[in-house]
């Protein structure tokens, strides 16, 4: 139960407290955006699961920093991955993510946004990957901004039809950078003060 309690405390709490500064600073959301934007952090908590992040604490098990990128295994050369089926997961993982930017924000309503937040994103991944024997890859970045620009694709041919309910009240957000500080906040918390092996 505390291996699900701890990682959603870390992922919400913070982005708890960054509303709590703003509306503090005279800025005004809606509960309904809240509630939005907590989804979009527990399907970034998924994420970092499926991907399998490493932390702070991978780092001192390997001996500090130094002996952890002295380890770290990282490919450049693009499209160098074994089988399709990897390439389709890493595009389809980050699908819900370029439909959720538009659809919670609406200065995220174009395309080149969006892919931006998605390479932002999977960067973070890749980085966190580092201290843990897997391989940052190039063709990861790459297939991961592919599938939230095909999610933004997705969110331009049916987000307007069949999910506009109470849009008014969703996109009230709390400043222009919202989704990129969520994202930041989520895996600096996680990468700081996250370790499994509490709970062995």
């Amino acid at each position: 139960m505390l291996m699900t309690i701890i990682p959603i405390i870390l992922i919400l709490g913070p982005a708890m407290a960054y509303q709590l500064v703003q509306r503090l600073c005279g800025r005004r959301t809606t509960a309904f955006h809240c509630i939005w934007t907590y989804m979009m952090m527990l399907y970034i908590r998924i994420v970092f699961y499926l991907t399998g992040t490493g932390t702070v604490w991978d780092i001192m098990d390997k001996g500090g920093l130094a002996s952890a990128l002295g380890e770290a295994r990282i490919n450049l050369m693009p499209f160098q991955s074994e089988g399709l089926f990897t390439y389709c997961t890493n595009v389809i993982l980050f699908m819900p993510l370029g439909f959720l930017l538009p659809y919670i924000w609406k200065n995220y309503r174009n395309v080149r946004k969006t892919a931006l937040t998605g390479l932002f994103f999977s960067a973070l991944i890749e980085i966190a990957q580092l201290p843990t024997g897997r391989v940052a890859d190039v063709d990861d970045l790459m297939m991961n901004t592919l599938g939230a620009i095909l999610g933004y694709a997705a969110w331009r041919l049916i987000g307007g039809y069949f999910f506009n309910r109470k849009e008014k009240q969703r996109i009230i957000s709390l400043g222009n950078s919202e989704p990129v500080i969520y994202i930041a906040l989520t895996w600096s918390c996680m990468f700081l003060f996250y370790n499994w092996k509490w709970f062995i």
